[in-house]
């Protein structure tokens, strides 16, 4: 797959924050949840170290198809040990690419990076109720509304002009989401903020322009990408004890004291 199009043109969870009015907010039973494993070791000028999980929500009752090309990648590790090769402030952080690992040290890396895939295509899949919202997770393409392959990214901030509706070109869908992070936005917050660059070997200190890369300096690897569990039932409290009215009361005290008196009055006669 050539060169993504730039973006630029368990239990229930709880919802996402910083939300906005949207059916992404709740949780759906049998949804299946997934975690990230991340890990950023700078050096110097790469701010902060930081590890952790972003706990992911996906949208199967919404996106089946999509939802099952992540899952079948997820189930064959095809994630694990790659970084994120294309990080924009205040927009996305972009992964999914097999030929994104260090060969060696990074930020040396295969020369095909930000380019491959699974090698299998999916439809386009749009619903109405999965737009990009923060923390969002949808697939990146090429121009063709049917070509995204393993490529994924998650909104920093909520995208919009994303949406299946708000594009300006002809022919143009949108990108597909298929589900939301419910755990874990710190670390996506932290993730977009890493410092990247523009350099054609991803190591300089050239800033981001326009169209470019947009390589972190230093690695946001991703340690592994693992399907938890799903969405539960909600719980069924156990129905209470019907309550026992005033008349079967006086009904039941009055046949104790109708049988106590009986038998006093049997053993009085005996005596």
């Amino acid at each position: 797959m050539r060169s993504l199009i730039p973006l630029l043109a368990l239990l229930l969870l709880a919802p996402t924050a910083t939300a906005e009015p949207s059916p992404m907010e709740a949780s759906y039973p049998g949804n299946p949840i997934v975690i990230i494993n991340l890990t950023y070791n700078p050096n110097l000028g790469g701010g902060d170290a930081f590890e952790g999980e972003i706990v992911l929500e996906l949208f199967l009752n919404w996106a089946p198809i999509t939802v099952s090309n992540f899952l079948g990648l997820v189930n064959q590790s095809f994630y694990d040990g790659i970084f994120y090769h294309r990080i924009i402030d205040d927009f996305v952080i972009q992964s999914g690419d097999p030929e994104c690992t260090t060969v060696g040290v990074y930020p040396v890396t295969n020369l095909n990076c930000g380019e491959g895939g699974s090698g299998e295509t999916i439809p386009f899949e749009w619903d109405a109720n999965l737009t990009h919202i923060n923390g969002a997770i949808g697939m990146a393409r090429g121009a063709d509304p049917d070509s995204a392959e393993s490529q994924w990214y998650i909104c920093d901030e909520p995208q919009h002009q994303l949406d299946h509706g708000n594009r300006t070109l002809p022919d143009d869908p949108g990108y597909a989401v298929f589900g939301v992070v419910r755990e874990g936005l710190e670390l996506v917050r932290a993730a977009a903020a890493v410092p990247t660059t523009n350099d054609i070997d991803g190591d300089g200190p050239t800033p981001r322009a326009q169209g470019g890369p947009d390589r972190p300096l230093y690695e946001v690897h991703i340690n592994s990408i693992t399907l938890s569990g799903w969405v539960p039932e909600p719980a069924v409290p156990d129905p209470e004890p019907e309550g026992i009215s005033a008349a079967e009361l006086l009904t039941g005290t009055l046949a104790v004291a109708g049988a106590l008196g009986v038998a006093w009055w049997l053993r009085w006669r005996e005596a």
